[in-house]
């Protein structure tokens, strides 16, 4: 599957989209580069067509269009923000040639209208430019209303480029055949809070008042490697039992994801917390990804993992750990279920941001 992404106009001058509360090329950006990122963690071919300077508008159009099927692509998907002129226009669209009801893009809709959007639908678009004239089939999303102060809360609440991004991507892939489609990327932009991490804490453990400066650190030292700090918090919730320990591994320890731990054996030590979540996380990267850590390895445990072997938390079953389908017959069984170690990761990340 080879998939072109356009983040919509350019960064300045001609072609340069809508300004109101928020600036439509910062976001078309953010949220563009973000899809990317999820696309290519699952094992899609993804082309960046997007153009950031040009003379004029039409030239701005024709060399996104140019690149794009220069490509031989099988979807084109742009991103857009939208603006009204009475500052009144509100929620999610997506356009189409012809207005075809692609369940793809349906489903995008659908997504964003989950997040608090007001679905618009999807919609004729055989009039732009970027639809009439790539070659693979193509979307048009405008995500919401720039100059809306409603939309704009939305947007924010969804988090952002990050929320945005993932709920295109799950709703595109829900229809395509891209390895790890559907599934949850462990590298990404976190979407959850602090505050809405710390809700979760508590709804499972009353009693982890103690622990609640953790969820700061692990978004900070994920957003740090480009790991997904909410979900390696959710992660450290099922291995620590909501905090609680009570296991091999002791809370003195700063073990947060039972790293080195197995039947009996405690598992590492970490001087801090700060350095405990660090190596969280550079774990979670080992697994995710071929590239580089950024800080300077604090995990012991990262030179015997195979580098990228799961890029998604659904991925993790049967790689990180066990726990969470015994009961099954196999962990292909669970897998069927929506029941492994990883789903249960991801079933407690969307309780955040619910």
């Amino acid at each position: 599957m080879k998939i072109g992404v356009n983040c919509g106009h350019t960064v300045s001058g001609a072609g340069y989209g809508a300004v109101g509360i928020i600036r439509e090329s910062d976001h078309t950006r953010l949220v563009g580069r973000e899809l990317m990122r999820l696309m290519q963690a699952a094992g899609a071919q993804v082309t960046d067509c997007t153009i950031d300077h040009a003379c004029s508008q039409n030239e701005y159009l024709e060399k996104a269009v140019k690149l794009a099927n220069n490509e031989e692509l099988d979807w084109f998907i742009s991103i857009h923000f939208n603006a009204s002129k009475a500052h009144a226009g509100q929620g999610a669209e997506v356009y189409t040639y012809k207005g075809r009801q692609y369940p793809d893009a349906v489903c995008v809709c659908k997504n964003l209208e989950n997040l608090g959007f007001r679905n618009r639908g999807v919609k004729e678009g055989t009039g732009l430019y970027v639809v009439r004239k790539t070659k693979a089939k193509s979307m048009l999303i405008e995500v919401c209303f720039c100059d809306n102060q409603q939309d704009v809360n939305t947007y924010k609440a969804a988090g952002g480029a990050g929320g945005i991004a993932e709920a295109i991507f799950k709703g595109f892939c829900k229809h395509v055949d891209v390895p790890g489609a559907g599934e949850t990327p462990i590298m990404g932009t976190s979407v959850a809070s602090a505050d809405q991490l710390n809700a979760l804490l508590l709804s499972g453990n009353l009693q982890a008042e103690d622990y609640l400066h953790l969820a700061e650190i692990f978004l900070e030292e994920g957003e740090k490697e480009g790991v997904r700090g909410d979900g390696a918090f959710c992660q450290s919730l099922i291995e620590t039992g909501y905090f609680r320990f009570g296991g091999d591994v002791k809370p003195c320890q700063h073990n947060y994801a039972g790293i080195g731990a197995t039947g009996g054996v405690p598992g590492n030590s970490f001087p801090d917390a700060r350095t405990g979540v660090r190596a969280q996380i550079q774990h979670l990267k080992a697994y995710a990804s071929t590239e580089p850590l950024v800080q300077e390895c604090v995990d012991p445990r990262y030179k015997y993992v195979a580098k990228g072997c799961a890029p998604t938390f659904e991925q993790l079953a049967g790689k990180w750990a066990v726990l969470g389908y015994s009961g099954y017959a196999s962990l292909e069984a669970a897998r069927l279920a929506n029941d492994t170690y990883g789903h249960k990761i991801v079933k407690l990340l969307e309780k955040t941001i619910v």
